[in-house]
């Protein structure tokens, strides 16, 4: 993964690698906030994303042992939340999840975002958020998602569209609806 904050600082990373119990539990410290958000972000729902990101940092718990190096971690990190949303998500399907956190949110532009993400598909839902609000590049998003590179590009531009049709009213406010590709779109 390129050049960004990390998950967690490599030297605790490493640390719980080699099974000291006292980084691991420094480490599940470290990435649970981020590990929320993200569950939180691409669920749009707090609970679901309380359970997925609680079963993220189990999995971290007992298998960081296993992991190959400490610089392999943020990857697989992603690819461990991004399965338990969707585990979470099959388990128990929800109707209307978007005011769980929009509620929260603030401004009605906010609001009117997270509804609009809460309209997406799962798969849809899953790039966008990888994209636009963990700045991954499609080339990493495939990777984590475990699917080709021209698959992600096709999300995320029928995300878009689909984007554009819920807030048509918000044209060019939006840096999501914009049109313009971010610096890291490949």
């Amino acid at each position: 993964m390129r050049d960004r904050p990390r998950w967690a600082p490599l030297e605790l990373v490493s640390s719980a690698l080699n099974r000291d119990e006292r980084a691991v539990e420094g480490l599940i410290a470290a990435i649970w906030p981020g590990c929320f958000r993200l569950a939180a972000t691409i669920l749009v729902d707090r609970d679901l994303a309380q359970d997925a990101a609680q079963e993220a940092c189990v999995i971290v718990h007992r298998k960081i042992g296993g992991l190959r190096s400490a610089e392999a971690f943020d990857a697989w990190l992603y690819r461990v939340i991004v399965r338990e949303t969707a585990r979470v998500r099959r388990r128990q399907r929800t109707s209307d999840c978007a005011p769980d956190l929009a509620a929260n949110v603030g401004d009605s532009t906010s609001i009117d975002v997270w509804r609009a993400l809460a309209e997406l598909s799962p798969q849809f839902r899953e790039v966008t958020v990888l994209f636009y609000f963990d700045d991954l590049k499609t080339e990493e998003i495939a990777t984590i998602l475990g699917v080709p590179h021209a698959t992600v590009r096709t999300r995320l531009a029928r995300s878009r569209t689909k984007l554009r049709q819920i807030l048509g009213d918000y044209d060019d406010r939006l840096d999501l609806m914009s049109g313009e590709t971010p610096q890291h779109a490949v």
